[in-house]
């Protein structure tokens, strides 16, 4: 399975627009999604500040497949369904037990051609290893809310999307992603228009690891 990830500075970054336009840009039939969760081994505080199932699950990681729950209206899951994903498949771990979780991710989807990857933490680690990664940051949202890893996952992706609906990023947002590595592979960009209008690069990049390809034959 071809792995393509997509990491964020934090929450409502803009990450699962990105992750539609890239499941949107791909044939039919080609890619599953998997959104992945970790959240505190011990329990604190949720960051939305509210009672929280996800942060405070009752076993080492769970696996959702449930239709009847993905399809939520108003749900990242349900968005990507709707994008066109072969099947969603959520992971909620608590960090020690991220690398089972991944396991059980891998064997439900073994014979999936591509996977988008929404969630960093298997990435950081070392047990998903994609072929592609793209950052996500908000256009407004300042360096002061990112996560902490967002410096090494800047500096690793292959691209870096501003994401924004309409006015220009923030210089404070585009100074320090730069700063991280940025310079020379931002998109500024609303993530939420088709992928072919705002990076056709990537849009190729995608179509040849769903078809089997290597990234260097999409160059060429």
């Amino acid at each position: 399975m071809r792995i393509v990830s997509v990491s964020g500075a934090c929450s409502r970054a803009g990450k699962t627009a990105v992750a539609e336009a890239f499941l949107r840009a791909v044939p039919a039939g080609t890619a599953a999604a998997v959104k992945f969760t970790t959240t505190e081994d011990v329990f604190e505080r949720c960051p939305r500040g509210s009672v929280c199932i996800v942060c405070d699950i009752d076993v080492p990681f769970r696996i959702v497949r449930d239709p009847a729950v993905l399809a939520e209206a108003g749900t990242d899951t349900a968005r990507l369904a709707a994008a066109g994903a072969t099947e969603v498949v959520w992971a909620i771990a608590r960090a020690h037990a991220a690398p089972l979780a991944w396991s059980a991710v891998e064997r439900m989807l073994q014979g999936t051609a591509m996977a988008v990857l929404e969630g960093s933490t298997v990435v950081e680690q070392g047990l998903a290893r994609p072929e592609l990664r793209v950052f996500v940051a908000h256009r407004s949202i300042p360096p002061n809310r990112w996560k902490a890893t967002s410096p090494a996952l800047v500096a690793a992706a292959d691209s870096v999307i501003i994401h924004t609906p309409g006015p220009e990023p923030s210089a404070v947002v585009t100074d320090a992603l730069d700063a991280m590595g940025a310079a020379g592979k931002r998109i500024t960009a609303d993530a939420m228009r088709p992928l072919h209008e705002w990076a056709p690069d990537l849009e190729r990049r995608l179509r040849a690891l769903a078809a089997g390809e290597s990234l260097a034959s999409a160059a060429s």
